[in-house]
Formats: structure tokens, sequence, C-alpha cells
């Protein structure tokens, strides 16, 4: 058997650009209101009244304690079953879908993810206060630091990664 002598392949991991984390995020989202978001759409429409907007929906859930408390409810099983989706998938393969699409992936700074790190990456999922305030915050700590981490990425120790090659 003859040896080829070929080059050998180089790469490196390295932060992922920023365009590719925000359009897995956006695929995440979308196959997250496909799967969790529609089912409950169900439930709304026998609640409210078809000819009500958006605004007037929103008052009305809100007029009733019985209302707001279902609402509450509903809010905090969505954020639930949003948190398991990304969970699940990065404990099992360190990508949700849109990460897959995108070829990037999370990756720890200790190279192991542990279950804690995802945990606390997740955060931004809960609809409660003081968690909101991570909603504006995680992703703007993206713009402003140089490996486009979030917050809880930071705090997490994690970070999301691609593979880089370098052509010769």
């Amino acid at each position: 058997m003859r040896k080829l002598n070929l080059p050998k392949e180089r790469t490196f991991i390295g932060p992922a650009l920023l365009w590719k984390r925000i359009a897995a995020f956006f695929i995440d989202i979308i196959i997250i209101n496909l799967i969790i978001l529609f089912p409950f759409r169900a439930l709304f429409r026998k609640i409210i009244p078809k000819d009500y907007s958006f605004s007037e929906a929103y008052k009305f859930l809100g007029s009733s304690t019985n209302y707001s408390g279902f609402l509450a409810s509903v809010s905090f099983v969505i954020s639930i079953l949003v948190i398991l989706y990304f969970f699940m998938l990065e404990n099992k393969s360190q990508q949700t879908i849109g990460k897959m699409l995108m070829k990037i992936y999370v990756a720890s700074n200790a190279n192991n993810l542990k279950k804690w790190q995802l945990l606390i990456r997740n955060l931004v999922f809960i609809p409660l206060f003081p968690f909101v305030l991570l909603w504006i915050l995680d992703p703007l700590f993206m713009f402003f630091t140089k490996s486009n981490q979030r917050l809880t990425e930071i705090l997490s120790k994690t970070k999301v990664v691609e593979k880089y090659s370098l052509e010769q």
C-alpha cells in the first residue's frame, strides 16, 4: 500500500460568526413556534372572542384574575418547554436544530458541557423578574465582547463556536 503525501487539513475552532448565531436562533424560534406554541393557540381561541385584536385580547386576559393566573401558568409551562428544547438538544449533541443547520455548536471552557452550564445559559427564557432583564442584557453582550458571548454564556463558561478551515 502506497502512502500518499497529502497536506494535512488545517482547522481551528473559533467563535461562531454573529450572523450564523442570529440565523440559528431564528430557526430555533420558528421550530419552537411550530412545536411548542402552536398547540396553545387552540386553547386561546376557545377563550378569546374571534373578532378581538391583539391589544383587545391582551386587555381581556388581563382584566380578570382568573385569566391573568391562567396566562401566568401557560407562560410558565411554555418557558419550561422552551428551556427543555435547548437543554435536551445541547446536552445530547451540543447543538439545537438551528445550530446544526448553521454548523455551529456550544462548547465549554472546560471541554465537557455540564448540565448546570446548559441551565444557566438558558435562564433567559424564564418569564419572571429578574430574568426578564436578560431579554435585553443577554443579547446586548454579544455585540460588546470579542467572542460574541452572551451574558449567560459568560456566567456559564460556555461559548458558541464553529470549525474554521485554513486553505493553502
